[in-house]
């Protein structure tokens, strides 16, 4: 898996997929590929562990919108 800068966090893949299925729509309409989305999905699961599934669900929107700009 990719060194995160920001974490020593190494989310597991079963979490990263979840998030990805349920921001799939969502990206799609931004114009994401299934790179970025993926890219960000693992960021945010590294740099968020102890978060709810909706606290990093609302930051990878906020990413996903960032890099769709």
């Amino acid at each position: 898996m990719a060194n995160h800068a920001n974490s020593n966090f190494e989310p597991r893949k079963a979490e990263v997929q979840h998030m990805m299925r349920r921001l799939e729509d969502f990206a799609r309409g931004l114009g994401l590929d299934e790179a970025a989305m993926r890219k960000i999905a693992v960021q945010v699961a590294a740099d968020m562990p102890m978060r709810t599934e909706e606290e990093r669900l609302v930051e990878a929107r906020g990413r996903m919108v960032a890099a769709a700009m």
